[in-house]
């Protein structure tokens, strides 16, 4: 098993400089190795393997030893796992990068300890202590493979610790607790990310809405500057505008990954099982779906659902998708199943069978609940 750990950086001037060298040097091999690789098959019919080496001999190329030799290592490795994705059908051809549109980031390997974690600073290869915000540590029996440098559009470092480790050396069981205290149902909620079983609705914050107002101000601010139109020449006060809505467009995403982290570890420290819908977030999010693309998008229901499913696995629990086609909102606990359920609108249900009201999105839960804990012992 793999898991990741990642932190904030807070690199010095010269190590900026040295990351920017490398993220150009990465960028740079891929492009010629991509290049000669085309080449060779069109003008020779033959299936070309280079590697960074060939370059670095190159006079016009002498740059490329300023870097970390492992990170352009990888660049090859990821040209071909590109060149495999796209003959096994899974992915487009590979394609040159840009310099003002790829990514900023490398990825470098841990041999002999060149990669460790500090109390406050990370140790990269070429790089050295780079100061950190160590909010958690691995534990011991984790062993430390790959770093991941990043930097992202507002300027921000980051650095991902890849750690290996085996499940089967920390859990001696896989018992989930038969007590309904233990089970948890989660029925998706356009306005609040979801209701549980119990009644709970989260009542997530809309970040997105809250900072529209901010968003529409920066913005025709930036429409105004120089480089807001196709074919002009961005300007020094359109980067510069650019950033503070890259900027407000961050501070939203971190926002609600905060808000979503904290809710994912408060459930999945206290339920055994939780249940959840496989729902289709991108159709509903469509103008040809549901048209709920703001609210879906503004909840992060999905990504909400990710950080479940790893909490769960590392804390020996189960996350459990229930299919699309199971009649949540439309089975009452007597068994009927309730036509009138269909009609959204309708938010709470008289059962004409057993007389019973109940909110639809409790009720959803309920049988989302019940749903999962016989599929998973079906599975046992």
């Amino acid at each position: 098993m793999n898991k990741a750990y990642v932190y904030r950086l807070y690199p010095t001037a010269d190590q900026k400089i040295l990351f920017a060298k490398t993220f150009g040097c990465c960028r740079k091999i891929w492009n010629l190795m991509l290049g000669d690789r085309i080449d060779a098959y069109n003008d020779y019919g033959i299936t070309l393997l280079p590697t960074p080496a060939w370059y670095k001999d190159d006079d016009r190329y002498s740059y490329l030893k300023e870097v970390d030799s492992l990170a352009l290592a990888n660049v090859q490795l990821a040209l071909r796992k590109a060149y495999k994705a796209f003959f096994d059908g899974i992915a487009e051809f590979p394609k040159f990068k840009s310099k003002r549109r790829s990514k900023l980031s490398y990825t470098t390997n841990n041999q002999g300890g060149t990669i460790s974690v500090a109390d406050n600073a990370v140790r990269l290869p070429k790089v050295g202590m780079v100061k950190a915000k160590i909010h958690r540590n691995a534990p011991s029996y984790m062993v430390l493979k790959s770093a991941t440098i990043s930097c992202d559009k507002c300027g921000g470092y980051y650095v991902s610790i890849l750690y290996e480790y085996d499940r089967a050396d920390i859990f001696s069981n896989t018992h989930t607790s038969d007590d309904p205290e233990k089970l948890l149902g989660l029925d998706y909620k356009s306005d609040g990310l979801y209701v549980d079983s119990e009644g709970r609705c989260a009542d997530m914050p809309h970040f997105y809405r809250k900072a529209q107002k901010k968003l529409k101000h920066l913005q025709r601010e930036l429409s105004r500057k120089v480089g807001s139109k196709k074919g002009e020449t961005p300007s020094h006060n359109f980067e510069k505008q650019l950033a503070r809505v890259r900027k407000q467009y961050r501070h939203v995403v971190d926002q609600r990954r905060d808000y979503l982290q904290k809710r994912s570890t408060a459930i999945a420290d206290e339920y055994d099982l939780i249940g959840t819908e496989d729902l289709s977030l991108k159709g509903m999010s469509s103008s040809k779906g549901l048209g709920l693309g703001k609210a879906t998008n503004d909840n992060g229901f999905g990504m909400f659902i990710q950080m479940l499913a790893y909490k769960m696995a590392d804390r020996n629990k189960h996350l459990i998708k229930v299919g699309r086609a199971f009649p949540s909102s439309q089975l009452c606990q007597c068994g009927y199943k309730n036509p009138i359920t269909k009609d959204l609108s309708v938010r709470r249900i008289i059962c004409p069978m057993c007389g019973r009201t109940y909110d639809r999105d409790i009720n959803a839960a309920i049988n989302i609940r019940n749903e999962a804990y016989r599929i998973f012992r079906c599975r046992e």
